[in-house]
C-alpha cells in the first residue's frame, strides 16, 4: 500500500509541475503578444481552450489530492490501530 501512495504522490507532483509549466507558458505567451495579436479572435480562442484545459487539469489534481489524502488518513488510522494492538499484546 505504501508503494501505491508513493506512486500517487509522484503522479500528483508530476501533474502539479505540468500545470505550473503550462501556466508559465500561458503567461509568457500573453506577455509576448502584440496588441493586434491579443485582439485577434484566434488568440482568444486559443487562450480560452488553454484555460479550459488547465481548469480541467486542476480539477483532476484536486481529485487526486483528495484521494491521496483519504488513503493516507486510512493508512495512518490502520497503523495506529496496529500499534495499539501490538502494545496491548506486549503487556
Amino acid at each position: 500500500m505504501a508503494g501505491e501512495q508513493r506512486d500517487s504522490e509522484k503522479r500528483l507532483q508530476a501533474a502539479e509541475l505540468r500545470l505550473a509549466n503550462a501556466i508559465v507558458r500561458l503567461e509568457t505567451a500573453l506577455k509576448n503578444q502584440s496588441p493586434a495579436e491579443a485582439n485577434a479572435a484566434g488568440a482568444d480562442e486559443n487562450l480560452a481552450a488553454e484555460l479550459s484545459r488547465l481548469q480541467t487539469e486542476n480539477l483532476e489534481l484536486k481529485g487526486l489530492a483528495q484521494q491521496t489524502s483519504t488513503r493516507l488518513d486510512v493508512t495512518i488510522a490502520q497503523l495506529k490501530d496496529h500499534m495499539v494492538a501490538t502494545t496491548k499484546g506486549q503487556v
